[in-house]
């Protein structure tokens, strides 16, 4: 069994490992994927990783992918295409300070969505549902997995082989109509809009009944279910590599950071610049 080593990846990290492997002349295989790059040897095989999840949510993503598998929507999503954007958090995000807001949050809207298209059982979805906030969007995440593989042989590429789970349509769909919500959400706010975060909504404290009653409407018509929390000393920071987020929930100090630096890309991008300059053309597999 060959030894695994998981380090923080950053395209520094990875261009020595890959840079001096190919000097010396050692035979090895870049897996660069969304979340981790890992780097194999016949002796060792080192991951690089932006973030290291329990265990957990590697045991509901098998489960949940079981089910997709194994349900009639499922096979029939799974021929469709959907656009390939991720949306975590709302786009063109701003640093934002405030001493009182109102949230509401969708109650696990992926979770929901997944249950309501007839995709996962009763067993996974409270299992789903039971995750921490951070953990749900990277968990149902994983339907998407996808990495490319890069074969190296006397210090150059000479194979190119790209993967994606026949799951990743369920992802897109999913993140299809959780934006739909979303965005209709925004627009029922208005000016009174100010951030959403996976499932929750934040907005004016102040904001009209009338207009707080449009969305629990609209939320109720889509069959999602909701609740309101009590928000404090509501803070978003934002610079060149991450988002931190910062409140108190029912008095409980809450802090989350979102990494803004797309490192799996800069990663990728130094592979492919790597292999435009070198001598011989890498078999590119379909």
């Amino acid at each position: 069994m060959k030894d695994t080593i998981s380090i923080p990846r950053s395209v520094e990290n990875v261009k020595f490992n890959i840079d001096l492997l190919n000097k010396l002349k050692v035979d090895l295989q870049v897996q660069h994927g969304t979340y981790t790059t890992t780097i194999i040897t016949k002796d060792n095989k080192v991951r690089y990783m932006m973030n290291k999840y329990n265990t957990r949510v590697f045991k509901c993503a098998s489960m949940i992918k079981a089910d997709v598998l194994n349900s009639k929507n499922g096979k029939s999503l799974m021929e469709q295409k959907y656009l390939k954007t991720n949306y975590g958090f709302s786009n063109e995000v701003k640093s934002y300070h405030c001493k009182k807001i109102l949230n509401i949050d969708i109650t696990s809207a992926y979770a929901t969505c997944l249950l309501r298209n007839e995709l996962i059982t009763k067993k996974t979805y409270t299992i789903l549902k039971k995750l921490p906030k951070t953990d749900r969007l990277p968990c149902v995440g994983m339907l998407a997995t996808s990495h490319t593989k890069f074969t190296y042989k006397n210090g150059e590429c000479t194979d190119v082989s790209p993967y994606r789970s026949k799951t990743a349509p369920i992802f897109f769909f999913l993140i299809d109509e959780i934006n739909y919500i979303m965005q209709n959400i925004q627009h029922l706010l208005g000016d009174n809009f100010i951030f959403y975060w996976v499932d929750g909504v934040f907005f004016d404290y102040n904001t009209n009944k009338e207009c707080v009653k449009d969305v629990e409407n609209f939320l109720t018509e889509m069959g999602y279910e909701y609740k309101y929390e009590d928000v404090t000393d509501f803070n978003i920071d934002i610079d060149d590599t991450k988002m931190m987020l910062q409140m108190q929930k029912k008095g409980i100090s809450k802090q989350y950071v979102v990494s803004l630096d797309n490192v799996g890309q800069n990663v990728k991008n130094y592979i492919n610049e790597q292999i435009k300059n070198q001598k011989t053309t890498p078999k590119i597999n379909d």
